[in-house]
């Protein structure tokens, strides 16, 4: 899962183990290098993450428990209760819009956690499910669809599909090794316009650009 803000994108590695269960900030998109790091103990599965009036959120997988971080140290600040599982997580500035692997998008009061509004993603009169990671970019949600190869452009206000993205063969598939190397990573750089993807266990993060079809 990724997120952006104004001094690199952060990551957060879905899985339970030691060598994956963490949060990180790269510190160059040029090397990819690591500049900061904070593991998430077990037995918590580590969800998507968002940065939101100067702290990150992450959620867990499956124990409705939530972290919250210093994203400056890392330094874990606090803690939120949300129901039903935490898969991806965005904001508008205003909630935290969180997703729980159905077709339904959850907007949260950063303040207090509850509900403030839910929308369903449908396309064609029919539920789109499995929705995982989530980046809001420019007045849309953006999100992957868990194993798919498309991003899929949702209007927060209806849960409308406005447009998609196929992002099929980015990666070759002599460069995955694993059955969960999914596409599972979106972050936008808002004062570059750029916006980037990856995936579960990928070796790379790419920049796109999108082009009409």
């Amino acid at each position: 899962m990724m997120a952006s803000y104004s001094r690199a994108p952060e990551k957060s590695a879905g899985q339970v183990s030691d060598e994956w269960n963490w949060i990180q900030v790269q510190c160059c998109l040029d090397t990819g290098a690591v500049l900061q790091r904070v593991d998430v103990p077990e037995p918590y599965f580590a969800e998507g993450i968002t940065l939101l009036k100067g702290k990150i959120y992450q959620l867990t997988w499956q124990h409705e428990q939530g972290f919250i971080y210093d994203p400056w140290t890392f330094e874990k600040v606090g803690t939120f209760k949300y129901q039903g599982e935490g898969w991806g997580l965005t904001n508008d500035g205003q909630s935290l819009i969180l997703s729980d692997g159905t077709n339904r998008i959850r907007f949260l009061d950063p303040d207090n956690f509850q509900v403030r509004k839910t929308i369903a993603v449908v396309a064609n009169g029919s539920p789109v499910n499995e929705i995982n990671e989530l980046e809001y970019i420019q007045g849309e949600i953006y999100a992957n669809i868990w194993h798919a190869d498309r991003i899929v452009r949702i209007d927060p206000q209806t849960g409308q599909i406005v447009g998609w993205i196929d992002l099929t063969a980015i990666l070759s598939r002599n460069e995955i090794h694993d059955e969960e190397a999914v596409l599972n990573g979106i972050a936008y750089d808002e004062t570059g316009g750029r916006l980037f993807v990856t995936g579960k266990l990928w070796p790379k993060l790419f920049e796109i650009r999108l082009i009409r079809k």
